[in-house]
């Protein structure tokens, strides 16, 4: 047996002997580890992090599929197969082509869309682990692709073989005892967490020789700043044509007083839900003054006005002209 050997040799000759033995090929390891003594002891930091995997999937689409416009209380995972697909993530297209790996932080509001020719196969995953110092970092860096060029082909390796697997369990026709099943289950469980620490592992690394400084530091969101924000926006988004809305409105319906909503709100999404708001209406208005014959104090209504001269006023100051002169003459 190889192993008392190594033993024998390393109560004889100490500990450097038994390195060689087993790392023969590491010089770099060799050149660290020289210098200990027997008795010397390395110290690893424990490790108490728990792993969070959820909505785990493969899926094959066909040209012009998309996925509206959502985010998620986890971080994502997504792995291109196959084809191209265009991400937008805080409505920044991102081009997802074959071999690509992306990570979505949680709370980022993304869509995608598949813009053919051919069919784009995907793989999700949405996990959470519960380090400060990983979700931290994980949140402030920018939101870009890793190519399979990037990172190891053993992490990849170890995806295929796990996905054919999974896909031959509940595919297969042969009869499987109950506990085989779940003893597979279980192995492939633990192949999925290792596989996602290894890709995480890797991207890190990416980040850490592309990082600036400037861009480590950045603010902290918690999960219910980020869910409180996009309800708020949602609220806005669906209410903004009343004339009766306003921030304290808005502020009491989620039960947050109106320097909370403010503060909460702004530094989600950089904007105060004021301007937020009025950006809603100057939007909406100037699409109905260009595609639509609606006279001028319907789309004043439309878009939370109760007269024209008050939305013409409030027009002019944000565009430089008023409705009339920035709609087509041939509505005129």
């Amino acid at each position: 047996m190889t192993l008392p050997i190594h033993f024998l040799i390393f109560c004889n000759r100490g500990i450097q002997v038994l390195i060689i033995s087993w790392y023969s090929g590491n010089k770099a390891f060799l050149g660290l580890m020289g210098g200990f003594l027997l008795g010397d002891k390395v110290v690893f930091p424990d490790v108490m992090t728990t792993l969070q995997t959820k909505q785990f999937h493969f899926r094959v689409t066909e040209p012009g599929w998309t996925f509206p416009k959502h985010h998620h209380k986890m971080f994502e995972l997504l792995y291109c197969y196959d084809g191209s697909a265009i991400q937008t993530v805080d409505e920044k297209p991102i081009p997802f082509h074959s071999g690509n790996w992306l990570i979505i932080p949680p709370g980022i509001r993304h869509s995608v869309m598949n813009p053919g020719p051919g069919n784009y196969a995907y793989l999700s995953l949405t996990f959470d682990v519960d380090d400060p110092q990983f979700r931290h970092w994980f949140q402030v860096q920018p939101v870009q692709t890793w190519n399979n060029d990037q990172l190891s082909q053993s992490a990849l390796a170890q995806l295929d073989a796990l996905l054919t697997n999974t896909l031959l369990l509940s595919s297969s026709s042969a009869p499987v005892t109950n506990e085989t099943e779940q003893i597979i289950l279980m192995m492939e469980k633990f192949r999925l967490q290792a596989v996602l620490f290894m890709v995480l592992h890797e991207i890190l690394n990416l980040q850490l020789a592309t990082s600036s400084p400037r861009q480590i530091t950045n603010k902290d969101l918690s999960l219910y700043e980020l869910e409180i924000a996009y309800q708020i926006e949602k609220y806005i988004s669906k209410n903004y044509h009343s004339a009766d809305l306003t921030i304290s409105r808005i502020a009491e319906q989620f039960c947050l007083s109106r320097v909370q909503c403010h503060k909460i709100f702004t530094k989600v999404h950089n904007i105060s839900p004021r301007q937020y708001l009025t950006n809603k209406r100057l939007q909406q208005a100037k699409y109905l003054l260009l595609h639509s014959n609606l006279k001028i104090q319907a789309i004043a209504e439309q878009v939370g006005f109760h007269s024209v001269s008050h939305f013409s006023r409030h027009f002019k100051r944000w565009t430089g002209v008023s409705p009339m002169q920035y709609r087509p003459k041939i509505f005129n």
